[in-house]
């Protein structure tokens, strides 16, 4: 899908629903890069924690994450920072949200990790805007879970979605409105995951 018609179908989710799932967002290519640079850190992973006090609680939430800054990742990533920038221009014109910057991670899901409901805006902060998803999970079937539910915020016992997350599926969904979780994966699930903040 070039640039153009994937922020198109980001601005239209957002501004209608409030959320945008579109697989094959980017070029094969891009996508491979962005998760070989994820596979190349593994060592720098963590186990996440929830919350303003980042506290580890395995029962809630089972990812191990690895933070980004702005740019990283040498020559191959440089096509998804561009994407990205190009990215908070159109939502910014488009929708007048304010978009400034992101902060991102590598999520990595070991089998049986999952998150539990939750939004992604902690108690106490607003400034996180639009959450974004990639997803880098090459082959992924049905029989793998780690499904991505997005919950109706008027009736949270009603799901509005459910996203496999298979390589090259980009997500995007406002991060104040929507409850979400992560179904217990039966493989390794990785994504990269980040919030346009209004800075």
């Amino acid at each position: 899908m070039d640039s153009e018609a994937l922020w198109n179908t980001v601005i239209e989710g957002l501004a209608g629903p409030g959320y945008a799932v579109v697989p094959k967002a980017f070029p094969p290519d891009v996508v491979e890069a962005v998760r070989a640079e994820a596979l190349a850190r593994r060592e720098r992973f963590r186990p996440a924690g929830i919350g303003n006090q980042a506290m580890r609680v395995s029962a809630v939430r089972g990812d191990a994450i690895d933070w980004l800054e702005w740019g990283e990742g040498g020559v191959a990533m440089q096509p998804f920072w561009q994407a990205m920038e190009a990215m908070r221009e159109a939502l910014n014109r488009a929708l007048y949200l304010g978009l400034r910057e992101l902060e991102c991670h590598f999520a990595l899901y070991p089998p049986g990790g999952g998150y539990q409901r939750h939004y992604d805006n902690p108690q106490g902060r607003s400034a996180r805007t639009v959450t974004v998803l990639l997803y880098l999970n090459p082959g992924w079937r049905p029989e793998h879970g780690g499904m991505l539910r997005i919950f109706d915020p008027q009736d949270e016992s009603r799901v509005l979605c459910e996203v496999p997350p298979e390589a090259g599926t980009f997500v995007a969904f406002l991060s104040e409105r929507f409850p979400h979780e992560v179904l217990p994966a039966h493989r390794e699930r990785l994504s990269l995951t980040g919030w346009w903040r209004r800075g």
